[in-house]
C-alpha cells in the first residue's frame, strides 16, 4: 500500500526514534562527558572573574581614597577659604602661638563588623584578665618561700621535741634536789603536779588576769632559755644525754649547746 501525508506515523520504527534525538537538543542537558566537562570549567571561569572584579573593586577604591586623603586642601574648598580669611597659612600650625597640629588626624576604617564599644570591653577584659593573673601570683608563695616553710616547720618539731625532752629530765633533776614546782611554767611538763589545791586556784585566777607566757616565747626561745637551765644547774646537755662532774668537764667534752653543734 502506498504512503500517504495522512497515514499516521509509526512512533516505534528506527527513523522517528534517530530523527527525534538529533532534535533533543534542550539546553542544561549534557549527553557526553566531555560536554560536563567544558560546562564546569566554563562555570569556574565564571565564578573567578566575578571574585577578581570584587577584589578589582575594593583595590580600587582603597587606592581612590588614598588619593583624596594624601590629596591636600586647596583654596576652592569653602571651608579652607574660611580659614585663609581668618589668618590661616598652610603648613602652619593652628592656634594662637602655631603650636597645634599640623598634619591632620589620620582616619583608621574598620574592616570588620565589630562595634567601637565590644572592642573598648574586650580591651578591658584583657587588663582585669592581667590584673588577676598577677595578684594571684603575688599572693601564691613561691617555691623558695614553700621551701622556706617547709623547713622551719620541720626545725619547729624537732625544737618541740628537744623540748619535751628537756622538761622532763628538768622535772626529775629539780624533784631530786627537793624543788616541788618549776621556777618557769614551761620547765616542767604540762601535767598536773604535786601541789596544795588552792594553790592552784589561785594560780588560775593569775593566768587570767595576766598574758601567758607560752604565747610570748616561741618554743624555739623556750628550749634555748631551758637548755640554758639545766646546763647551769645541773651540767647537763640534753643532746650528749649526759651529766658532767663540773663546768670544766661539760666545755671540754660537750661540742655545744645547740643541736647543730652536735
Amino acid at each position: 500500500m502506498a504512503t500517504t501525508d495522512t497515514e499516521e506515523d509509526d512512533y516505534m520504527s528506527d527513523a522517528f526514534l534517530n530523527t527525534e534525538t538529533v532534535k533533543d537538543v534542550r539546553p542544561g542537558l549534557l549527553r557526553t562527558h566531555e560536554q560536563q566537562r567544558l560546562h564546569n570549567q566554563m562555570k569556574r571561569r565564571k565564578e573567578c572573574q566575578l571574585i577578581n572584579k570584587a577584589t578589582s573593586s575594593k583595590e580600587l577604591e582603597e587606592q581612590q581614597r588614598q588619593e583624596g586623603l594624601e590629596k591636600a586642601i586647596d583654596s576652592t574648598n569653602k571651608g579652607f577659604s574660611l580659614l585663609q580669611k581668618m589668618g590661616y597659612k598652610p603648613g602652619l600650625g593652628i592656634g594662637k602661638n602655631n603650636s597645634g597640629i599640623v598634619e591632620p588626624i589620620g582616619i583608621v576604617l574598620k574592616s570588620d563588623r565589630k562595634g567601637l564599644g565590644r572592642e573598648a570591653a574586650l580591651k578591658q577584659i584583657r587588663e582585669m584578665k592581667k590584673s588577676i593573673i598577677r595578684n594571684k601570683r603575688s599572693a601564691e608563695p613561691s617555691v623558695c618561700e614553700y621551701r622556706e616553710r617547709r623547713a622551719q616547720e620541720a626545725a619547729e618539731k624537732l625544737d618541740l621535741l628537744d623540748l619535751f625532752r628537756c622538761q622532763r629530765v628538768c622535772r626529775q633533776m629539780d624533784l631530786k634536789q627537793d624543788i616541788q614546782e618549776p621556777s618557769e611554767k614551761f620547765f616542767w611538763p604540762k601535767e598536773v603536779s604535786e601541789v596544795d589545791t588552792n594553790k592552784l586556784k589561785q594560780e588560775e585566777e593569775e593566768e587570767e588576769e595576766e598574758e601567758d607566757e607560752e604565747d610570748v616565747i616561741s618554743i624555739n626561745e623556750q628550749l634555748e632559755i631551758l637548755n640554758f637551765y639545766l646546763r647551769q644547774t645541773y651540767n647537763y646537755c640534753v643532746y650528749c644525754g649526759t651529766v658532767y662532774d663540773d663546768e670544766t668537764d661539760m666545755m671540754e667534752e660537750c661540742p655545744g649547746p645547740n643541736r647543730q653543734d652536735h
